[in-house]
């Protein structure tokens, strides 16, 4: 007969409340690495979903009350008007997201509305609750979404800013003592046991004692310092520099290796901080100097060391001139992504608030590290105190040299270019700057030059140099398509074939505005698709003063005509700093993971990408895609399986149709045991094949399996042929496989 499992059903609630709670863990990290807000609604529905199918209600009616959920949240959070008032927000729902879906189809993903987002995620959840159900109350088996939880918090807290710390510490609680629940209820089912609250108690008491004691054990006890090494530099190392790369799609966001420019960029919206200042303005965070015709590197050792400086103290370096009359500005920066470096505004003061100890300038490449005692730290928040620099028209325009540092070699550094550079770029930057007679003129120059002529901003399908091909002469005279970090590079390359010292300077344009407080400051928001590159050009009078060459984007430099200011050389002498080490802590990138491993090159020298690379550009490109199409065949596979005792008969009808040789038969009889057993009639290890016979045919009331059983022993036993009886006995077998559909 049909099994029928008991559960006791104070246990069943505690099951469904565990997987509740680990079901809560997969959606915890989301908000703060994505834009998705109002989590609780999500968990929330979660807990509804598990709820319905914990009372056993009939799936009509659940599914009928988990749509109401959803329409009502989507009303609360899209409209404006009452839920009531159906006919002024359902057509436009409606309509959202059938062109959503229509994007869908057309894999226009970026275009689908918020609406639609939600409504998948809700549909996500929903699924994941009915995978959860089937595996408690069928399965009671539950370690596969375990170990996928594990992995998943373990991913997310190795490569994203989530902090995984204490979730693992909740899942580990949560999987031993539901896998233990599971196992009990397992046992009791196989033995047949009836589930007193003794039995019960008798199991869970030291199950939880010993989880208790474990975790308790494992706190206390003292841990050794980790064997392997952070895996993040590894992988990022293992695929040939994963800052800018070398060619492959990459992610936006601040990194530091430059070595190898180019490749395509993926947008990444997460958001680095926010910022509550007056107005927009270029975030800095260090500088490189040294062009290789590939990418960029420092001149000199990374040492970490460099003036230090504590809070409310003047900052020990100045990177251009400014009036002392000028007025002081805050800026308040509330940090997401917590670095070990700071950003800082083009003339900082000093910095008003933060946690942290001391703050250390590095001479090398310009860069402030934060320090609690003696170990680098990442801040949560902090208050800069700044100038807003602005620059003499007269003073630039009288610049044609370096004066008195013509002969000191201080600048050599800033005019370096690679013996390999073609020709061409320097024949260009001289036919840029031929009618101009001074720096500011002739920077202006090669400003415009991009704007004014037929380069194009993108971010996609960018080619790299290929071997023996200079980065900055394959933008200029041959796909004169990039983004920032080919503009900028390639203005500072002309200006130092000009003669102009320049270097090359990375961090964060201003963001966008958010908001505004009630004393008139501005709230912006940084994300990761701020990170920038542009230009700095030195003037001696001054120090120096910033370029922005890329299409589309203005730093908002102030030239005063009427400010004059003295011309003496910069208070701190600049020296430049190599690119980072590789196990240096700091989280990630300009770009983040390069995710290709190669490109060809064409006939024409050209970059071109391979295969393998097509193929991961079209998978990042259409990441949303996949994980849909994963989801709706997680649940077709899922359903499938559920419902296999139905369809799997008539394939096995059609299967055993052709099949006209010797062994037949015996298949065709195991099959059938097995499809019984599937249907809930199943065979005790002790019984045997006639007394078996005999309990399925009094549940379907007919003789038909003690008929089949008879002849397969007399072929089993008497060494019968099969092919013969199998056409007899055909027909008893389909009809009781098609009585299990039932």
């Amino acid at each position: 007969m049909r099994q029928s499992f008991r559960w006791n059903k104070r246990l069943l609630f505690v099951l469904y409340v565990l997987s509740f709670l680990l079901l809560w863990e997969w959606l915890r990290p989301i908000e703060q690495l994505t834009d998705t807000s109002f989590i609780f609604y999500f968990v929330l529905f979660a807990g509804v979903s598990l709820l319905l199918y914990y009372l056993g209600i009939d799936w009509k009616v659940s599914g009928f009350v988990k749509l109401l959920f959803i329409m009502i949240v989507l009303q609360r959070l899209y409209f404006d008007s009452s839920f009531l008032e159906i006919s002024a927000w359902v057509p436009a729902l409606a309509v959202s997201l059938w062109e959503s879906l229509i994007l869908t189809v057309q894999q226009d993903w970026n275009a689908v509305s918020n609406e639609y987002r939600s409504f998948l995620f809700f549909v996500l959840v929903w699924l994941t609750a009915y995978l959860l159900h089937y595996w408690i109350a069928v399965r009671k088996q539950l370690f596969l979404f375990y170990v996928f939880t594990v992995f998943y918090v373990a991913l997310l807290d190795t490569f994203s800013p989530y902090d995984g710390q204490y979730s693992i510490i909740r899942i580990i609680l949560i999987g031993f003592i539901l896998m233990g629940l599971l196992t009990l209820q397992r046992l009791l089912d196989q033995e047949r046991l009836s589930q007193s609250s003794h039995q019960i108690q008798k199991w869970i008491i030291p199950l939880v004692l010993m989880v208790a004691f474990s975790s308790v054990a494992a706190y206390a006890a003292p841990k050794a310092e980790p064997i392997w090494p952070d895996p993040v530099p590894f992988i990022q190392s293992f695929s040939q520099g994963a800052g800018s790369g070398s060619g492959g799609v990459n992610r936006l966001g601040y990194g530091v290796d430059d070595s190898a420019l180019g490749g395509s960029f993926i947008g990444d919206d997460t958001k680095v901080f926010d910022v509550v200042t007056e107005d927009s303005q270029y975030w800095r965070i260090e500088m490189k100097d040294v062009y290789t015709g590939k990418g960029w590197d420092n001149s000199a050792t990374v040492t970490g060391e460099g003036p230090a400086f504590g809070l409310e103290e003047d900052v020990p370096f100045r990177l251009s001139r400014i009036s002392e009359e000028s007025e002081e500005i805050t800026a308040t920066l509330d940090i997401n992504l917590e670095y070990n470096h700071l950003v800082y505004p083009y003339h900082p003061v000093r910095i008003e608030s933060g946690e942290a100890d001391e703050f250390i300038y590095d001479l090398a490449n310009e860069k402030i590290t934060s320090f609690s005692g003696e170990e680098e730290t990442g801040l949560d928040f902090y208050e800069w105190t700044y100038k807003e620099p602005q620059y003499s028209l007269t003073a630039l325009r009288e610049t044609t040299g370096l004066g008195d540092l013509e002969n000191t070699g201080e600048m050599d550094q800033y005019l370096q270019l690679p013996d390999e550079l073609p020709e061409r770029v320097v024949d260009l930057a001289e036919e840029i700057t031929a009618d101009q007679d001074n720096w500011y003129d002739k920077a202006n120059a090669v400003e415009s030059y991009f704007s004014q002529n037929a380069f194009t901003y993108d971010q996609t399908d960018i080619p790299v140099p290929g071997e023996g091909q200079d980065y900055v002469d394959q933008f200029l005279f041959e796909t004169q398509r990039g983004y920032c970090d080919n503009f900028s590079t390639s203005m500072v390359v002309l200006l130092r074939a000009a003669d102009i010292p320049a270097r090359w300077v990375k961090g964060y344009t201003g963001g966008e505005v958010v908001g505004q407080t009630d004393d008139g400051l501005n709230e912006y928001e940084v994300t990761n698709n701020n990170a920038h590159s542009w230009v700095e050009v030195y003037f001696p009078s001054l120090g120096w003063v910033p370029f922005e060459p890329t299409i589309g984007f203005t730093n908002n430099v102030s030239v005063d005509y009427d400010l004059t200011t003295e011309g003496d050389d910069r208070d701190e002498e600049e020296t430049p700093l190599p690119e980072e080490e590789d196990n240096e802590e700091t989280p990630a990138p300009i770009q983040d993971e390069e995710v290709t491993d190669e490109t060809a090159i064409d006939e024409n020298g050209s970059s071109v990408p391979s295969f393998w690379q097509r193929v991961q550009n079209t998978f990042m490109e259409n990441v949303g895609a996949f994980i849909l199409s994963s989801a709706i065949l997680l649940f077709v596979g899922v359903l499938l399986y559920r419902m296999r005792f139905r369809w799997l008969p008539r394939v096995l009808i059609l299967y055993y149709s052709v099949k006209k040789d010797d062994e037949t038969f015996s298949k065709a009889y195991m099959s059938l045991l097995k499809q019984l057993q599937r249907f809930g009639l199943k065979r005790n290890e002790d019984q045997t094949l006639r007394a078996y016979a005999k309990e399925v045919d009094r549940f379907f009331n007919t003789k038909e399996m003690s008929r089949l059983t008879a002849q397969y022993e007399r072929i089993l036993y008497r060494k019968e042929g099969q092919e013969e009886k199998w056409q007899d006995m055909r027909e008893l077998w389909e009809n009781l496989i098609k009585r299990t559909t039932g």
